[in-house]
């Protein structure tokens, strides 16, 4: 009899078939992402391909792992439970998932999150093919069905109804069930799921599902968060959440150190203590957001765009206000060189647009039509 339960097994033998097909080696997880001694959970060794894929993110070099982190998501993979990372702006929560995917040399399809982002996007629809009504997958459905892991960036800025239409697929369904293909009336219901583009689909075992957002799907009233939806209770719920934070002081400065090693190829090219000054500057910054002093913190991407351009300026103050404090609200900017001065012993140099008002601009220019005119005369 043709059923669901058929149609199921047939994918399922068909993905056995490409999963024998995939060479594997065995690592040590502790090995692979560079910790000194065996994760709780992974003290034995895991398979993983022996190649990556060609939607396999590059790997980081200098990209700095969580211990702590690393290993409770890799335990809540082996679950096959959808993963949402939250945090401030600049913690990493999006290179976190494509670093572990690239240790992994597991492919990755990337979706930014966006209110124009939709069920058909996600899902697919119908379309017409050579006269011929032809089903096509969304993106989130391809990958379902073809074991393809999926990063869906700054989640809440998606309409909340978007994300209920994906509940089975956020739940871990073993199969999903696609809505889009319409039904016809004269067959029978057991012969549905035999036709072609069949609405069943099995979850492939290699697909897993993360997202990433800034404020966890939760109500928001923070100015920064403009643009951004709270989520639905219920799709918060079909999410194992992590928190995100900012690196160790420590870990920041090996982690600038290891960047501008790799970007420029030299040793020490920046002094470590002007190195540890812009790290602490940065901690300055964001323990003044966390007791409500700042409208923002520093990032640690803003650090590495700002480590980046002392290199190629030279010149500490001009890479500091185009890396960073250009970027800033006027009342954050204010307590930048404060902190500025407070970390270094020095004041901020301004750069000209900064300095020189359109006043002094003004008054500057009259004096020289002045002394024009007179030597005229």
């Amino acid at each position: 009899m043709n059923n669901v339960l058929n149609v199921v097994n047939e994918q399922a033998e068909a993905i056995h078939a490409y999963m024998n097909n995939v060479v594997t080696k065995e690592v040590y997880v502790h090995e692979l992402f560079g910790f000194d001694a065996p994760l709780r959970g992974f003290e034995d060794p895991i398979e993983i391909a022996t190649e990556p894929h060609p939607w396999t993110p590059a790997v980081d070099e200098a990209y700095v792992f969580n211990k702590s982190l690393v290993r409770r998501i890799l335990l809540s993979m082996a679950n096959d439970e959808s993963i949402m990372l939250f945090g401030d702006k600049g913690t990493g929560k999006t290179s976190l998932v494509k670093q572990i995917m690239a240790k992994l040399n597991r492919p990755l399809l990337s979706i930014n999150g966006g209110p124009a982002l939709d069920e058909v996007d996600l899902l697919g629809c119908k379309t017409i093919e050579n006269g011929d009504v032809k089903s096509m997958d969304g993106v989130l459905s391809y990958a379902y069905r073809w074991g393809i892991p999926v990063l869906i960036d700054e989640l809440c800025t998606m309409r909340p109804g978007v994300l209920v239409a994906i509940n089975d697929i956020l739940q871990g369904d073993r199969f999903i069930t696609l809505k889009h293909h319409g039904l016809d009336p004269k067959v029978d219901p057991k012969l549905l799921a035999n036709k072609a583009g069949s609405l069943t689909i099995l979850r492939h075992p290699s697909f897993k599902l993360f997202a990433t957002d800034n404020t966890g799907g939760k109500t928001q009233k923070d100015a920064k968060f403009q643009g951004v939806n709270t989520q639905n209770s219920a799709v918060r719920s079909r999410f194992t959440t992590f928190k995100v934070g900012f690196m160790s002081p420590d870990e920041e400065v090996l982690a600038l150190s290891k960047i501008l090693k790799q970007e420029f190829d030299e040793e020490e090219i920046v002094d470590p203590d002007l190195l540890a000054g812009m790290v602490e500057l940065a901690f300055h910054f964001r323990v003044a957001y966390e007791q409500g002093e700042s409208f923002d913190n520093i990032s640690f991407r803003e650090l590495r765009r700002w480590a980046i351009k002392l290199v190629d300026y030279r010149d500490l103050s001009e890479s500091f206000i185009d890396g960073v404090y250009s970027n800033m609200e006027a009342t954050d900017q204010q307590l930048a060189e404060e902190l500025y001065e407070k970390t270094f012993g020095e004041v901020l140099n301004m750069t000209e647009e900064y300095s020189v008002s359109a006043a002094d601009q003004l008054d500057a220019f009259q004096k020289r039509r002045a002394e024009a005119v007179a030597n005229a005369a």
